[in-house]
């Protein structure tokens, strides 16, 4: 029997810094079940590929080992219930060129149907209505690109997302405003030109894009994230704003400047001075004192860089604190 498989609704910018910050510091639960995350554990830097967001409807065809049917984002589709003419205009195809490709006891294509009276306002309206394959699912698991970009039947008018324009960004989650300006001017080239369409024929506006991590064991949807346009933005969304990246990277250049070995070690000094224990249950007091010599000693070298040291706390500590897991068998 048909069971809807459900497409996962992607997150913003916002979603995915929230979302890779919390995987990274999570250590499991407590009694209760609620979860305890470390907030000494380091943060990555992952690799995301982007591709055109289509502005159309979310469809899937799913097959089984007994039957085919399709979906919307929400419910299984009928004739009499269908999504834009996406099932009337597949269901009687021959599609095995489309699964071909594709093994499992439930496969799931997930793609846009989009062109014709799908959707107005954007150039793939000038075309004639098409699936475009922009994800699989194998037995519940995602697949990557290689599996992904195989899916396909131009015959058929379906047709898949990885055939054009691509990005390719590495993005560090303890600095990830440095990413917006460029986040911003790719997601403003595809609205103002989408890729797709004009490859296709049609020249005209675009919707933006969809991230994916591509890093090793990052691959899972709660990284995801898109960017739209301003025109099919439904909040201008304040963390797209433009980023002053000269500012941020003086912010990080001063940190890696101030945050050295000699003031690291200074600080292990004032622990044992101290008699507290050389373990991260004295980080808060290490962090304390690095955080404050900075502040003493350094004040004059933040202004004349035009840095306000109240403001870069947070990236002092976690820079601190990296030399403090680097070095703690040592002390």
């Amino acid at each position: 029997m048909a069971t809807h498989i459900s497409f996962p609704e992607i997150g913003q910018f916002r979603n995915a810094i929230r979302n890779v910050t919390d995987h990274s510091r999570y250590v499991g639960k407590d009694a209760q079940g609620e979860p305890i995350y470390d907030p000494t554990k380091a943060i990555p830097t992952l690799r995301f590929e982007g591709t055109v967001k289509l502005h159309g409807t979310n469809a899937a065809i799913v097959h089984s080992s007994t039957e085919t049917w399709f979906q919307s984002r929400e419910h299984v589709l009928t004739l009499e219930q269908d999504n834009a003419g996406f099932m009337r205009n597949y269901y009687d195809k021959d599609l095995s060129v489309v699964f071909s490709t594709l093994s499992g006891s439930t496969i799931a294509i997930y793609g846009e149907w989009c062109g014709g009276s799908v959707q107005k306002t954007v150039a793939l309206a000038q075309l004639p209505k098409m699936f475009v394959v922009f994800a699989v699912k194998l037995d519940g698991v995602w697949q990557g690109r290689d599996i992904v970009s195989k899916v396909k039947d131009p015959s058929l008018k379906v047709y898949n997302i990885y055939d054009y324009a691509s990005w390719i960004v590495d993005i560090d989650f303890n600095f990830p405003q440095l990413k917006q300006n460029e986040l911003g001017e790719i997601t403003q080239a595809v609205e103002k030109e989408c890729p797709v369409a004009k490859a296709l024929g049609a020249i005209g506006t675009g919707e933006g894009v969809v991230w994916k991590c591509i890093t090793p064991g990052w691959e899972d949807d709660r990284f995801w994230f898109k960017v739209k346009g301003k025109a099919h933005s439904a909040s201008h969304v304040k963390e797209l704003a433009s980023v002053d990246i000269e500012k941020v990277q003086n912010q990080k250049d001063f940190i890696a400047k101030v945050v050295t070995e000699s003031r690291c070690s200074q600080s292990i000094d004032k622990l044992k001075e101290k008699n507290l224990p050389l373990t991260r249950a004295s980080l808060g007091e290490y962090i304390r004192w690095i955080i404050g010599d900075v502040v003493k000693e350094e004040s004059d070298l933040a202004k004349a860089s035009g840095i306000e040291i109240e403001k870069i706390g947070g990236g002092i500590a976690n820079a601190a604190k990296q030399w403090f897991f680097a070095n703690e068998l040592k002390f």
